[in-house]
């Protein structure tokens, strides 16, 4: 299971509902720490959880102007391409199909490998 701080977990047993703080290790295998009720931490395994949803942040300035910048790239990505294939014969509608790919495929790779959320095994 890929768990993130910030992820909403219910225990089985009890059916507690808790906020993922942590993992820690110990000498039975890893534990996951929750924040249940009144700010009490709880270390739980692994197995006796099941995921109720994903905790999300808030996008900030940086994110949205390294975003514009992946675009950027994936623009310029798309015009060589295009003149590449256009050069080399290609159709029109070849050209722009290449080009669309190229763009989406370029800015798409960027942004899931820099903005993706940072997951954990345990």
């Amino acid at each position: 299971m890929l768990l993130a701080i910030g992820d909403v977990v219910r225990v089985r047993n009890d059916q507690a509902l808790g906020t993922v703080t942590g993992v820690a290790s110990h000498s039975h295998g890893n534990l996951v720490c929750l924040e249940v009720a009144r700010n009490e931490i709880r270390a739980v395994q692994p197995h006796e959880l099941e995921l109720v949803a994903r905790g999300c942040t808030q996008q900030s300035a940086g994110q949205d102007l390294s975003i514009l910048l992946f675009v950027f790239v994936g623009l310029v990505a798309a015009v060589v391409t295009g003149f590449a294939v256009f050069n080399e014969g290609g159709d029109i509608l070849l050209t722009l199909f290449v080009a669309f790919t190229s763009l989406t495929t370029v800015t798409s790779g960027l942004i899931n490998l820099f903005h993706r959320p940072r997951r954990i095994r345990v």
